[in-house]
């Protein structure tokens, strides 16, 4: 199995040391200069000790300093200091296209040697919102790029220079033999621009997904939060290559096609916002007709949800046995449900968001029932609760996928508070602070995601794979 820390592909404690330390251009240097905790994937230019110019190598090349140009890496020795603060001492020499000359040159007349120099490659086309932002409003101008700090501040900057390992140890799926391939649902290239938006740009709301973007003492903790979200992702959609939530619970092989109403005793559509004036939670419309997009390989039908209920209407269930499907059965699921009218709010995207409650606060901050209200969002035309496959069969789905768990982590996990006892950036500041040795944060984490308190045994039910949420942070 492909295994990987993700607190430490996304987040290097030694990365953050020397940066930490790290001084650019130091002692009035000229010349251009690796950055330390990227890689090699970036330089600086710079000129009598200041920084002219950040720049990116090209994929798939990293900035070589002994020969100064952008190279392949296997002529790379990319140094990682071992110490906390390497010396930052000038090079012997300069390379020999900066020129000596008391006027600084133009940024554009400073590229290092062109051979072998692959220009960096174009940014993503933004994502783009439901209509065009003339027809309603946006949040942000979409057509400009994301604001972000410099190397040692940007949380973002370090994620795209750890790209490679989030590419080949997280943006991983499992066939039914167990073997690993790319998955086809979450990309490297959604993800990041999804997180763009939904951690440095915002989306109209006063909270975000927390990067902690351009702050040089707090971006870590970003870092971490976002090691913490890829754990939880990796174990609800990834490794499944799902965008739909599968109908996995059985009993001696028989999966309860009534599963689409909540599985592990959760009842879905009446798990509502729990106010005495919810103005979030969607309306169950019981002639609702939807059918999942994603379905297991090897198992069940995809989820769906029908009209029709009563003693004389069954939905039956999968038996796994055979690979047959028996309508009609008085099968039910852990509630008792023998139907699935209304019952069509099940998991989606990244986190498998769902629930009337979850799903209508994505309506509410990102889609049309907050347009409606007169909200800017990022998808004013798209009605997640009259439809909440948009999700996965929208023409956004390769954004929203991202989109919306990002959302859910910024709503739900990272606002969780219980007074005098426990506090979501309180406790991920100490798990960081104290060497991130602690198993009880991510454990706890990954409860207040699930079963939406952080204690053991707060639940009837204990987190789902929770040793996998672990050994994938760890």
């Amino acid at each position: 199995f492909l295994r990987i820390s993700l607190a430490k592909v996304v987040f290097a404690q030694k990365d953050f040391d020397v940066l930490k330390c790290f001084t650019p251009c130091a002692n009035g240097y000229t010349g251009n200069e690796a950055v330390p905790g990227t890689g090699c994937k970036y330089y600086h230019e710079c000129w009598e000790g200041e920084v002219r110019a950040q720049k990116e190598c090209g994929d798939p090349l990293l900035y070589n300093k002994d020969r100064d140009y952008c190279d392949f890496p296997s002529e790379v020795f990319c140094w990682l200091a071992e110490s906390v603060c390497p010396p930052t001492g000038s090079p012997e020499s300069s390379p020999s296209e900066i020129p000596t000359t008391k006027t600084p040159p133009p940024v554009t007349e400073m590229p290092p040697t062109a051979s072998p120099f692959i220009e960096k490659p174009p940014t993503y086309p933004p994502l783009q919102p439901a209509i065009p932002k003339s027809e309603a409003p946006t949040v942000g101008d979409k057509s400009n790029p994301t604001i972000i700090g410099e190397i040692g501040t940007s949380a973002i900057l370090h994620v795209e220079s750890k790209r490679d390992l989030i590419e080949r140890y997280v943006m991983i799926s499992y066939n039914p033999s167990g073997l690993p391939y790319p998955s086809k649902s979450y990309t490297y290239d959604n993800f990041i621009q999804s997180l763009k938006i939904m951690g440095v740009d915002g989306f109209g709301a006063d909270f975000k997904f927390e990067l902690w973007e351009g702050i040089r003492d707090k971006y870590h903790y970003g870092l971490v939060n976002l090691a913490a979200f890829l754990a939880n992702s990796m174990v609800e959609s990834i490794e499944a290559d799902t965008c739909d939530e599968l109908n996995w619970q059985q009993v001696s092989g028989r999966h309860a096609i009534s599963n689409s109403c909540g599985q592990e005793s959760r009842s879905y559509q009446d798990e509502t916002c729990g106010v005495n004036d919810d103005i979030f939670s969607c309306e169950v419309v019981p002639g609702m007709d939807i059918m999942a997009v994603s379905a297991s390989s090897t198992a069940s039908p995809p989820m769906k949800c029908e009209p029709g209920s009563g003693q004389t209407y069954h939905s039956g269930y999968w038996d796994a046995s055979s690979g047959t499907l028996v309508t009609g059965a008085p099968y039910s699921n852990d509630l008792g449900r023998t139907d699935t009218e209304g019952c069509c709010f099940w998991g989606r995207g990244a986190l498998l968001t769902r629930g009337v409650c979850n799903i209508g606060k994505v309506n509410y901050f990102l889609g049309k029932r907050g347009a409606d209200l007169g909200r800017s969002t990022l998808y004013p035309t798209v009605d997640f609760c009259q439809y909440p496959e948009a999700t996965c069969a929208g023409i956004y789905t390769d954004e929203l996928r991202w989109t919306i768990a990002f959302f859910e982590w910024a709503e739900r996990v990272q606002r969780y508070t219980k007074r005098n006892e426990w506090n979501y950036e309180q406790k991920l500041r100490e798990f960081i602070d104290s060497g991130m040795d602690d198993d009880s944060f991510i454990n706890s984490v990954s409860r207040i995601f699930s079963r939406k308190c952080h204690a053991p045994e707060c639940s009837e039910f204990e987190v789902l794979q929770l040793d996998k949420r672990r050994s994938n942070f760890y």
